[in-house]
């Protein structure tokens, strides 16, 4: 089993952004083979650039797969065609909430109903899924994650809505656990 960290968009040094440098280092102390380094294009983040660099880590059926913001887009993505053990999202959002950076990125459903999400297929790769997400997220309100919530079919022990943890910055302990 291996651990990879999908980083939100412009982490230009990923091991001191946010909680990553923190998970990664508990999971190699618990033994755990763990993948966490500055991706491609790290300010855009295009889906057509993330995709391919998740799978030249390796992603397989025993990969968890850790997405946080842009990086939880890329995991919602890469699970609709590959097989992974696990996909934990750390503040998904739905749509492109009208940004046009975002948009680019080419990981959100047109407003033309084109890009749809694959939600079975995601769940047809994956059999664990949790997601994470606070009520006083700044840039993704609640209402985003909840329709991630609703496509995935995701119950209470699979969906952690934490309290004032804003866009989740610092590391949490709910995370490793």
């Amino acid at each position: 089993m291996k651990v990879i960290i999908a980083p939100g968009n412009g982490c230009t040094n990923i091991l001191r952004s946010n909680w990553y440098g923190q998970l990664h280092s508990d999971l190699k102390a618990s033994g755990i083979e763990s993948i966490c380094e500055t991706f491609p294009d790290p300010n855009e983040a295009k889906r057509s650039i993330w995709l391919p660099h998740i799978e030249s880590l390796g992603a397989n059926e025993e990969t968890i797969l850790v997405g946080h913001s842009s990086g939880a887009q890329a995991a919602l993505r890469y699970a609709e065609s590959h097989k992974l053990k696990a996909v934990i999202l750390v503040a998904a959002t739905y749509t492109d909430l009208g940004d046009a950076g975002e948009r680019a990125s080419g990981y959100y459903p047109d407003a033309d109903g084109k890009n749809e999400y694959k939600f079975s297929e995601m769940r047809a790769n994956c059999g664990i899924w949790h997601q994470f997400h606070s009520d006083d997220d700044p840039f993704i309100p609640l209402a985003e994650a909840e329709q991630i919530r609703h496509g995935l079919g995701l119950n209470d022990d699979e969906y952690h809505m934490l309290p004032g943890r804003s866009h989740f910055f610092e590391p949490f302990s709910e995370l490793l656990e």
